[in-house]
């Protein structure tokens, strides 16, 4: 048994719980602006996985299983027993892991960025690859190769956002970076999960986004029973930096369906 890690994470608002959850290799700051729009009527955590942000960066693997019971136990001490979880990319492979494992722990799920299916065998090789990679020249050489393609190509790499963001990455410690990509190999597929759950449900997809084909996430919402999938212009993988209003009203709209259900 792997021992659980306390998460670091930040709290704004008050009324029904949402937690935001980051992707790799990030930290809950990608989250800001959406945190501090949405506390004006909800109670908005945004955890730091696992080997991201200022949460513990243990060596070894990290499951996506075990990410999803650190965010629970997280919600536990914060006596939280039922949210809202919006999870962006790795976030959403967590939070698929979660619906799994406890889904009387949902009010909604929003993902974004995101798909449900298990890595192939070329791209789980990759993902090891990534990881011994990582270990052996840094976080910073990571942070140069992803960010080209985090962003819609249209976005300016040279912008504060850019910068902000590909020194995050740089921050974030190897073995966090070669723990979340081994994690990452080993899931399993979501699909079943997905199409089983009655739980209401909000995909996003940058409409440019390079990581994850858009055609994907909007074919993953139209297997869900209950979602709605959004589409946002002019945005890649990360839509609430690229369009931070147009995703936060995206989320927006889903909460208030929950509230007014």
């Amino acid at each position: 048994m792997i021992d659980t890690v306390k998460l670091h994470y930040a709290e704004l608002g008050q009324g029904m719980p949402i937690v935001l959850i980051h992707g790799f290799p990030l930290a809950h700051t990608i989250w800001n602006a959406q945190a501090e729009a949405l506390s004006d009527s909800y109670r908005v955590i945004t955890p730091d996985l696992r080997g991201h942000g200022q949460s513990p960066a243990p060596e070894g693997v990290y499951h996506m299983d075990l990410l999803a019971r650190e965010i629970a136990a997280l919600l536990d001490d914060l006596g939280i027993e039922q949210a809202v979880w919006v999870a962006q990319s790795m976030g959403g492979y967590v939070a698929m892991a979660a619906l799994r494992l406890f889904p009387e722990r949902f009010r909604g799920i929003g993902l974004v960025a995101t798909h449900p299916h298990a890595d192939s065998d070329e791209k789980r090789a990759d993902r090891m690859a990534a990881a011994n990679s990582a270990l052996a020249n840094g976080s910073q050489a990571v942070a140069d190769a992803m960010l080209p393609i985090l962003f819609a190509p249209e976005f300016d790499l040279e912008s504060e956002t850019a910068v902000t963001l590909s020194r995050l990455m740089a921050r974030t410690a190897p073995q966090g970076i070669a723990g979340a990509q081994r994690g990452m190999a080993a899931r399993p597929d979501s699909v079943a999960t997905l199409q089983a759950t009655t739980i209401p449900a909000l995909v996003i997809a940058g409409a440019q986004d390079q990581i994850v084909d858009p055609d994907v996430s909007q074919r993953m919402a139209a297997t869900m029973p209950n979602a709605m999938f959004v589409p946002i212009e002019h945005a890649g993988h990360m839509p609430m930096l690229e369009q931070p209003d147009a995703t936060t009203d995206a989320l927006r709209a889903f909460m208030t369906t929950l509230t007014s259900s």
